[in-house]
């Protein structure tokens, strides 16, 4: 984020006496950097009491002073997009939507939950409500899109990360995709860049056949559900929403280094291209590809798990320019070889320029 602090002078009038001390002006900025990290071991755990010391960070290959750490754990507030363009990931957020309400949002977690189509939506505002969520997901449908030819998750990833800004960063902001998809179509440089400056990870489970699922039956029709009292499907909102049940409005946002990404037109290409578009890279998340039912799971209580294990490490780049440009953030763990550790992953990049 940016921090600007600036004390204003005080005006003299035309009264008073010349020789008066005037208050002189002080401008300080400094751009301070959250990198969340989480670090897995050999056995696919989260590795949890390491320290400060434990890490280095580097920009652009230059050293840098963590400045602060935080391992302390945090509620939630998850962004779950599910492709509704795919059956396989209907039917998996169906049959797994008590799991992702109790075991990856939590009890003390908030979510929301966002559908590709037409016009991408919130379907679900923020709420801590556990049957909401669950209830919201088991009634899912296949997008009109899908009829013609598919679409893209970018527009609903979108609105998801707009949406996870606005939580407090006193939580854990996260996004969960159940998507076979990448970041592919209009939209998709948006969602790298901002995945650059905010510090926001994206997990991916990517669905498999649900075993023993019906094939194309939504359970939201009246012939599953009948007609009458109480069967009544859940109504999508017109329009994006904002975690206060508000439709979204473009001016005021308050983004993290948005002046930053303002900047920033154009320079993620260089480097998106080498990575095909992965969003999940970029915001230091992970992707997990199970092949059945019990692995999908798995992996979604180890999500669960890894939302609550990250260390957040803070720092005040020493090499920041006069022009905006990417900087790239590698992490190492001073750690010995019999720590057992597997891979870490951490948010890789972001825009900076130099303070003003």
């Amino acid at each position: 984020m940016v921090l600007c602090l600036v004390a204003g002078a005080q005006q003299t009038s035309p009264n008073r006496r010349a020789a008066e001390p005037q208050i002189p002006i002080i401008r300080a900025t400094t751009t301070i950097v959250d990198v969340p990290v989480l670090v897995m071991g050999k056995d696919g755990q989260p590795i949890e009491e390491l320290t400060k010391a434990d890490f280095k960070i580097y920009d652009d290959g230059m050293p840098q002073h963590v400045s602060g750490f935080d391992h302390t754990p945090r509620p939630v507030s998850l962004a779950i997009v599910v492709d509704t363009y795919d059956w396989n990931a209907i039917g998996q957020a169906k049959r797994a939507a008590q799991m992702i309400s109790a075991m990856v949002v939590g009890a003390q977690g908030k979510a929301s939950i966002y559908i590709p189509g037409p016009e991408p939506k919130c379907i679900l505002p923020f709420t801590s409500d556990t049957n909401r969520i669950a209830n919201v997901l088991q009634h899912l449908d296949l997008s009109p899109a899908a009829a013609q030819g598919g679409g893209s998750i970018v527009g609903p990833l979108n609105l998801a990360m707009l949406a996870l800004r606005h939580q407090p960063k006193t939580r854990t902001r996260a996004a969960l995709v159940i998507s076979n998809s990448g970041a592919k179509g209009e939209g998709a440089a948006a969602l790298l860049e901002g995945g650059m400056s905010d510090a926001i990870p994206i997990f991916r489970i990517q669905p498999n056949e649900p075993a023993g699922a019906p094939q194309h039956v939504n359970p939201d029709t009246p012939e599953m559900r009948g007609v009458g009292q109480g069967s009544q499907r859940v109504q999508h909102p017109s329009a994006p929403m904002d975690g206060r049940g508000q439709p979204y409005s473009s001016p005021g946002l308050n983004l993290d280094l948005a002046p930053i990404i303002g900047a920033a037109t154009g320079l993620a290409s260089k480097v998106f291209a080498a990575h095909h578009l992965d969003y999940v890279f970029y915001t230091g998340g992970v992707t997990y590809d199970p092949g059945n039912d019990r692995q999908f799971d798995t992996q979604l209580n180890l999500i669960g798990e890894e939302l609550r294990s990250y260390y957040h490490l803070f720092y005040s780049p020493n090499n920041l320019t006069l022009q905006a440009q990417v900087h790239s953030i590698a992490v190492e763990l001073d750690l010995p070889a019999t720590a057992g550790l597997g891979h870490t992953s951490y948010r890789r990049t972001y825009v900076g320029v130099k303070p003003r």
